[in-house]
């Protein structure tokens, strides 16, 4: 066999994109809900024209917690919901980038080398992951589960990207991403950008139940998908001032959760202004309070919910839309591996190919 050919100089610094990229998204685990909107999703509409934007639908990120046969085949249903939510919401596919994770080869390959890059102690200190392994019910920390803020790092970086959109308790990270990506380009040479997080203005939204965050598990969300009525019923349910035992009774808007859900989504500001001046002075019931933000809440999502109606109707149009994000991610990621590759020396085993095909006069 004849010799390997040498390993050729590291390749250039990838070319600046002409646009700035961004990359956020979610894992499939149900419909996404007002929570979601605020934190991140109402970023993600206003920065796709600023940005060429790719959102990842994060499927292979459930599995570890959840790695159980039951769970992997209710993957699609889940897809779609997501899929839905992000058209519904306003985020554009003629400008955007929608995919799946698992869709794209190449994750499985940098993640592997991402491993490299970063040490156990490092990821032990994210407060997050025993979090993650508590509301999973875990005893232990599944090895999956620890790297997943490096799976993070390879769905942020695979793509090049400079900016993320993340709710606060994803900021730390974003960090290791950081970490990671500085990492590698002392090592290897100029590869990827060091990217920044984009917090919300309003990062965490209170749940109906007066919680200090909205959760699906936690049986406290309105949905962007819910109807009318079911928005009135979780809004006639909503906690307001425990102290307040009548509608005379003065009562406290700072930390209410009715009155953050007004302050977030009714548009009329003043009508705000009137109700908390009377809740305040006592002239007005929880009832009537609630009443009005049902009526907001409703105007809110009507334009996300006749998308939302338009997409369902139109199913096609959906599977468009994946497989041209898919697709335009997947040349992505190839270009990504190319640059990797050639900057780790990694590419030698095309090389060794190559080579191997020359010696057997194989086509």
């Amino acid at each position: 066999m004849t010799a390997l050919a040498p390993n050729p100089a590291p390749a250039a610094a990838p070319a600046v994109p002409a646009r700035p990229r961004l990359l956020t998204g979610d894992r499939p685990t149900g419909r996404l809900h007002l929570g979601h909107y605020v934190g991140s999703l109402v970023n993600r509409v206003r920065l796709q024209h600023e940005y060429d934007a790719f959102f990842i639908i994060a499927d292979l990120h459930t599995l570890t917690t959840r790695p159980e046969r039951d769970h992997i085949s209710a993957i699609p249903a889940l897809i779609h919901e997501i899929l839905l939510d992000y058209l519904a919401v306003g985020i554009d596919p003629e400008v955007a980038t929608i995919f799946v994770q698992s869709a794209i080869p190449e994750t499985y390959e940098l993640n592997l080398l991402f491993e490299m890059l970063v040490t156990v102690p490092r990821l032990e200190r994210l407060p997050s992951l025993k979090d993650m392994a508590r509301d999973a019910n875990l005893d232990t920390m599944p090895f999956g589960l620890l790297g997943y803020p490096v799976l993070q790092a390879v769905d942020i970086l695979l793509p090049r990207a400079h900016i993320v959109p993340v709710g606060k308790d994803n900021q730390a990270h974003v960090e290791i991403t950081r970490e990671i990506a500085r990492r590698f380009n002392l090592l290897y040479g100029p590869v990827f950008p060091e990217p920044e997080a984009l917090i919300g203005d309003v990062p965490t939204l209170v749940g109906t139940d007066g919680s200090a965050k909205m959760s699906k598990s936690a049986n406290n969300a309105i949905f962007l998908s819910d109807d009318a009525d079911t928005v009135e019923a979780k809004v006639r349910g909503m906690y307001t001032d425990p102290r307040r035992l009548r509608a005379t009774d003065p009562g406290t808007v700072e930390g209410n959760p009715v009155f953050i859900f007004h302050d977030n989504f009714n548009a009329d500001q003043a009508e705000v202004a009137e109700l908390k001046e009377r809740y305040r002075a006592g002239r007005v019931g929880d009832v009537e309070v609630k009443k009005r933000l049902a009526i907001a809440i409703n105007k809110f999502l009507d334009p996300i919910r006749e998308r939302r109606a338009h997409y369902q109707a139109h199913p096609l149009q959906l599977q468009d839309v994946l497989a041209t994000g898919i697709r335009r991610m997947q040349a992505e990621a190839r270009e990504t591996m190319r640059l990797v590759r050639a900057a780790t020396g990694l590419d030698y085993t095309a090389r060794l190919y190559e080579d191997t095909i020359d010696l057997f006069g194989t086509e």
